[in-house]
């Protein structure tokens, strides 16, 4: 009777150990290993290091911040060439995939030196040759930290673009509208699309079209095309019929769905389904090189007093950008009256324009708010 109490008492004990070895291992950073006496329990650093933030800081040098001091097992800065982008392609000897003949630098690579400050936690990578505006490269690495913590990593990149234009959010349909008999024979469309003015010329390449209601899933990158001031030019936000032709090249005569123009610029994203929200949303146009907004749109409708998680993030960079006096909803324009028929655009736009069409320079970012937005009685891509 005693013995077997006695194990009873081991067991309910042994148990009661591991539980709470359990629970201890799931509240601080431990490990354990298997010796002959048991699980033995490792205290220390287990945590690989976090990458805060990575940023493209001219046509020769790209620069990682880590939340620790690191060290850089080896890096490759590649091109990223199409047929070999993300390959899964195997052949039956020991020869590398493309894909890795990539990332091992044996293919394309960019020759480079690492750097990194005294601290430790900032990495400077600098390439012998000057990157190309717009070619999409990747880096890949393996950093680790005192502990021997390990993080590898691949991330794409577009070269630096050292001639940003300064761009103006001028129009935008928000919602996909029915067409006309003759256009729906024709399978053509009319799908949201935003406007855009050029105040000051430069190359797109690099530069994001983002909205909250989609997040960064549908976000648009642009190719790498010189834009001239006082351009206006139109993304439609939806793939979807006929004449979606993207105009990269100078002619401006290839596209021919609903809201296309003459010698108006279109260009189109891929995605196939609803973009953009009808009647609230944050649109932000940002540099991905250094995440400095352009410009920024924001409106709802008259009931909604909370934006959205993904629209919250995006009032944040908005706030930060001072565009606006804060990403509040009290300053976004208020949608009431609007339709799949109308529009609404930005005050003042033409004059802006005209001023420097006529070489005046313009303040920028230009500033924003809920009065500077007015609904337009019907739709005008490409026509301030």
């Amino acid at each position: 009777m005693i013995n077997s109490k006695l194990r009873q008492l081991l067991v309910v004990a042994g148990e009661s150990v591991l539980l709470a070895g359990i629970t201890i291992a799931s509240v601080i950073p431990v490990s354990c290993k298997i010796t002959e006496q048991g699980i033995k329990i490792l205290s220390g650093d287990y945590t690989a290091p976090v990458l805060n933030s990575f940023t493209v800081k001219d046509e020769y040098s790209i620069q990682l911040e880590f939340s620790e001091k690191v060290g850089v097992d080896g890096c490759v800065v590649a091109r990223a060439e199409e047929e070999l982008f993300d390959s899964e392609e195997h052949s039956s000897t020991l020869d590398l995939s493309p894909a890795l003949e990539n990332a091992s630098g044996v293919y394309g690579s960019v020759p480079c030196s690492v750097s990194v400050d005294e601290s430790g936690c900032i990495v400077t990578v600098r390439c012998d040759n000057q990157m190309e505006i717009g070619q999409t490269y990747e880096f890949y690495s393996k950093i680790s930290d005192s502990a021997g913590n390990t993080l590898t990593l691949v991330i794409p990149f577009s070269g630096f673009n050292a001639r940003v234009p300064q761009l103006l959010l001028t129009e935008i349909q928000s919602e996909s509208c029915d067409q006309n008999k003759t256009e729906s024979n024709a399978g053509i469309y009319r799908n949201e699309f935003v406007e855009i003015l050029v105040l000051k010329g430069g190359n797109l390449a690099g530069l994001e079209l983002c909205s909250g209601y989609d997040g960064d899933t549908k976000k648009y990158v642009f190719p790498a095309i010189d834009v001239q001031a006082g351009e206006v030019f139109v993304v439609h936000m939806r793939k979807r019929g006929e004449g979606c032709i993207s105009e990269v090249t100078d002619n401006l005569d290839q596209a021919f769905a609903s809201y296309t123009g003459s010698q108006v610029r279109d260009l189109w994203t891929d995605v196939e389904t609803t973009t953009l929200g009808n009647k609230t949303d944050v649109i932000i146009l940002r540099n991905r090189a250094d995440g400095k907004l352009l410009d920024a749109v924001m409106y709802r409708a008259s009931n909604i007093e909370a934006w959205t998680k993904t629209m919250i993030e995006y009032s944040q960079l908005v706030d930060e950008s001072k565009i606006y006096d804060s990403g509040d909803t009290d300053n976004a324009f208020v949608t009431d009256g609007l339709t799949k028929t109308k529009t609404f655009g930005r005050m003042g736009a033409a004059e802006l324009q005209q001023k420097v069409l006529n070489g005046e320079a313009v303040e920028y970012p230009v500033a924003s708010g809920p009065l500077a937005w007015e609904l337009l009685p019907e739709p005008s891509p490409g026509t301030l």
